[in-house]
């Protein structure tokens, strides 16, 4: 038996919201770029250790957080989207 699924047919119903996910890819692009510039330009604090003596360096503390900030933009994105489209 075969499902079909087939999108919205009510009017006025809009898939995604653009404004909302420009904004949120725009953020991400800011701290994305940041990063990379801190990389291209400014290497030595992207190399120094996080805290005295230790291990993990800005760069690895910087990049888990710019995957971090991506994966919670999404999660608003959706959370936003989804609570509208409920609506």
């Amino acid at each position: 038996m075969a499902v079909q699924i087939s999108p919205p047919s009510e009017e006025g119903v809009e898939i995604g919201r653009p404004r909302l996910g420009l904004a949120l890819t725009a953020i991400l692009i800011v701290f994305y770029f940041g990063f990379v510039g801190l990389g291209a330009f400014a290497p030595a604090i992207l190399a120094k250790p996080l805290f005295d003596g230790g291990t993990v360096t800005v760069a690895f503390a910087y990049g888990l957080f710019v995957i971090a900030l991506g994966v919670a933009l999404t999660g608003i994105y959706v959370l936003i989207a989804n609570r509208e489209v409920i609506r």
